[in-house]
């Protein structure tokens, strides 16, 4: 087929397929059962889909999908209704349908379609095909060739434009791909493409130059890849182009608003769905992202025009009391005789008159705009929202294909349980977790279940028992990988954790079981000593964690030895725009998702009492614990009302079953916010979910609930307790960049306060410890520089080290900063390159560092 009309045709293709692959699978399972317990059209069904299968790929020219699926066609011909498929038959299929998978993804990438050991497939699947040597050789160069003409033909045109950025290396580049598909060309007997390859690759030497020989030259390529693409053309075999359009002008109109990992929406392949449901069309995924996004931007300019409208709103009430003070007057100019002054006076209130009641028309007029928008925000929202949610099945349902791949190679038994498949969660959830889920899966059967006869040994069915649900809990979702097995050893988790140098044997011995289990989601960690098909790459729940944190969730474990093991994901159910409410803690004003936050209490200094050396607060005769916000999210800790005997504004924050009492100082308000990414810099800094604007234009942290109630888990606190580092003062007006260096020195391992100007970092270093400064230069109220001298003047402070991050890099300017006291002097472009940590490392003490 022609690439570019593959090109234009491969994301409805892919989006297809990759549901019938899904839905095969799941019908190829079915027939391995018993028979009393499949549906009376399984078999029909599952042929029907095949066949479809195989004439899509057939009408594309994708040999090798065609060949995987027509095998798979034969295996069934002489499968009766009440037969079933033996092991070894369904083991063949599935790992023919993984391999289809393989190939399908490699053409999203936009590379040729190809099947991995196709032969040893199609073996297994009882149908040997030999294709002519001649024959195969000849088409793999075309492919191949096809490919590296698509590039020479980009070149070429990057060539014939005037600004080229780095001409020799397009140049360079070019030559080697045409004398690569010359060699190819060699290597498979066709001298005529060769010949025409090696003239491709001396055209684009002459271009190199540029100027007049350049432009005659490109006109020489281009006419050569021409002829290069005429020869490649005949060295593949012809394909079914009109087959191809027939096919797709003749296919019904999709009917369902799902996106596929092709970046389309897939449509169920079952014709009796299509006649059921009501017509729609396919949207691509960016399509939708972008349309998220402007209802989102929407959703905030509502915020923005509501807080207008109370502005015009307030105006007007100020107006109106002018005007009540300008009668006042004129009444007493009109008792005192005021003459000339009191006519001025009358034109004045009369022309003010007129503007209020002009004011109050804008004010009404705003007022109702704004609710407009309000209801146009609102409904968008909610009908994106729809669009976005699919059933949790299509997240659930792909596991039984990879649960019986992995269990066979590992010689296990798993029945596996799915629950919560009706369950709607947002797309782009779904989307990311799809590999966490498979590590969960994949690590619970190879660490978690024992083998039959280790599970006969202690007086458990030779079957182990796998369940995955997804769980509503309120606005948010929890995903749950539960097994029956062994249960998480801790004492193996220290051991590995030891030997692998992520803590010392003293440091490992004093983990409690709870934070022990907890190593298993460190980077690089696996109790595997050696590499497998499965594990010991060391890859795996780290990436669970990341990816929770990235959606604004968390993820946790628990275990009883012997028994099993559970892995909980704790979600949001959509990214979309939320509540937000609003808190302050000292000078830093947070968002918490409302949905987290259950209610906020005022508490007396009776309510707050410790227990076994935890504070706790009593409320409705619960002992809940009670922890300073600003402490959890690394601001300085402030001395708390309820120490001086007042009343104590909280928070009671809320995930799952855990219940958590933050203190806050006052809450600001609550209003509608849109969270967007910190980028990649702050990924690690678990208590931040995001940023977002406010309608007054200020930037605020959106703290990750989940997170805040995992640390104040009294085992979490406890180790981070245990591991006390020199902690690091970082003062910058500006928030982003405040906010990546508190991100790098924690990355490293070191305790970061924060502060936005001199004056507010001075009174931290005066009540808080810190051994090193990091601060900007230019700042309001007191800039780097005052404050490196107040420093060094102090009677106690003078010995702590200061770094100065400034743009400013003249040599004066170094001198200054110098001069005031500063132990090391820094660009800010040289923080991105590893300098910062170089001269924290350098200055602090070596015991500390």
């Amino acid at each position: 087929m022609d690439p570019q009309l593959l090109r234009s045709i491969w994301p409805v293709f892919s989006a297809e397929t990759r549901e019938q692959i899904q839905a095969i699978g799941a019908k190829v399972l079915g027939l391995e059962g018993p028979s009393h317990e499949r549906e009376a059209d399984l078999l029909p069904s599952l042929k029907r889909l095949v066949h479809s299968l195989k004439g899509s790929a057939a009408s594309l020219g994708l040999d090798d999908i065609e060949q995987v699926v027509h095998a798979i066609e034969d295996g069934l011909a002489h499968i009766r209704t009440d037969d079933g498929l033996p092991r070894d038959a369904v083991e063949s299929m599935l790992r023919g349908l993984s391999g289809i998978e393989a190939a399908m993804a490699r053409g999203d990438a936009g590379q040729t379609p190809q099947v991995d050991g196709l032969a040893g497939l199609l073996k297994s699947l009882g149908r040997d095909v030999v294709m002519p040597e001649s024959t195969a050789v000849l088409s793999a160069l075309a492919v191949k060739g096809l490919e590296a003409l698509d590039f020479l033909e980009a070149a070429l045109g990057a060539l014939c434009s005037p600004d080229v950025p780095d001409r020799a290396a397009v140049v360079r580049k070019a030559m080697e791909r045409a004398r690569g598909l010359k060699m190819q060309a060699l290597e498979a007997g066709s001298a005529r493409l060769a010949t025409l390859s090696e003239s491709a690759a001396l055209g684009f030497a002459r271009m190199e130059p540029g100027g007049d020989a350049a432009s005659l030259a490109a006109s020489e390529v281009a006419g050569t890849l021409v002829d290069l693409r005429g020869q490649l053309e005949i060295e593949r075999p012809p394909q079914a182009v009109a087959r191809a359009v027939e096919t797709l002008r003749a296919a019904p109109v999709p009917v369902a608003v799902e996106n596929g990992a092709s970046g389309v929406q897939q449509a169920p392949v079952q014709q009796e769905a299509r006649a059921s449901t009501d017509h729609t069309v396919r949207v691509a995924v960016k399509t939708l992202d972008s349309l998220a996004l402007q209802v989102e931007l929407l959703v905030a300019g509502r915020s923005q025009q509501a807080r207008r409208s109370e502005s015009y709103r307030a105006l007007s009430d100020g107006t109106h009391e002018v005007l009540r003070q300008l009668e006042r007057a004129s009444s007493e100019l009109t008792l005192a005789g005021g003459g000339a002054a009191l006519d001025s006076l009358r034109a004045g209130v009369a022309l003010m008159r007129s503007m209020q009641k002009r004011l109050l028309e804008v004010s009404r007029e705003a007022h109702r705009d704004s609710e407009q928008l309000a209801l146009v925000a609102q409904v968008a929202r909610d009908d994106l929202r729809d669009l976005r949610m699919v059933p949790a099945s299509q997240l659930l349902e792909p596991l039984r294909r990879t649960v019986r791949e992995v269990s066979a190679r590992l010689n296990k038994d798993v029945a596996l349980e799915l629950a919560g498949g009706e369950v709607r969660l947002d797309r782009r959830i779904l989307d990311a977790l799809k590999d966490p889920l498979l590590h969960l899966v994949r690590n619970a059967i190879d660490h978690g279940l024992e083998t039959p006869d280790e599970r006969r040994a202690v007086g458990k069915p030779e079957t182990g028992r796998l369940t995955v649900r997804v769980e509503p809990r309120g606005a948010r979702i929890a995903v749950v990988v539960e097994d029956d097995g062994y249960g998480l050893s801790p004492e193996r988790v220290r051991a590995t954790a030891v030997r692998r140098g992520l803590l010392t044997e003293d440091a490992a011995a004093k983990l409690s079981d709870a934070q022990a289990a907890r190593l298993v989601f460190q980077p690089g960690f696996s109790t595997r000593e050696q590499v497998t098909a499965t594990s010991g790459r060391g890859v795996g729940l780290d990436v669970v964690q990341a990816t929770a944190a990235r959606l604004q969730g968390s993820v946790d474990v628990e275990f009883q030895a012997g028994r099993g093991t559970r892995f909980t994901v704790d979600l949001p159910l959509t990214l979309a725009a939320a509540l937000g409410l609003l808190v302050r803690t000292g000078t830093t004003v947070s968002a918490i998702p409302s949905d987290s936050v259950e209610r906020v209490l005022r508490l007396t200094p009776d309510d707050v009492g410790t227990v076994a050396g935890r504070v706790v607060a009593r409320v409705d005769g619960s002992q809940l614990t009670f922890l300073p916000l600003a402490e959890a999210i690394g601001l300085p800790r402030l001395p708390l009302a309820i120490e001086s005997g007042r009343m104590q504004t909280a928070a009671l924050v809320v995930v799952g079953g855990d219940k958590v009492l933050y203190a806050i100082d006052e809450v600001v308000g609550q209003q509608e916010i849109v969270v967007r990414s910190l980028g990649k810099h702050l990924q690690s800094v678990r208590h931040l979910a995001g940023a977002a604007v406010l309608d007054d234009g200020r930037v605020v942290p959106v703290l990750n609930a989940p997170e805040l109630v995992r640390a104040a888990r009294p085992e979490t606190r406890s180790m981070a307790t245990e591991s006390r580092r020199p902690r690091i003062l970082v003062c910058d007006d500006a928030l982003t960049t405040r906010f990546a260096m508190k991100s790098l020195l924690e990355i490293a391992g070191f305790p970061v306060v924060t502060a936005a100007d001199g004056e507010e970092a001075w009174g931290i270093l005066e009540r808080t410890s810190c051994q090193l400064v990091v601060s900007d230069w230019q700042m309001p109220r007191l800039d780097g520089v005052g404050l490196a001298r107040r420093i060094k003047s102090h009677p106690t402070l003078h010995s702590t080290p200061i770094i100065l991050v400034t743009s400013l890099d003249s040599p004066e300017d170094r001198a200054a900063g110098l001069e005031a006291g500063a132990d090391g002097y820094l660009v800010k472009r040289e923080v991105e390159r590893g300098r910062l940590l170089e001269l924290v490392r350098q200055l602090l003490p070596a015991n500390a560092a």
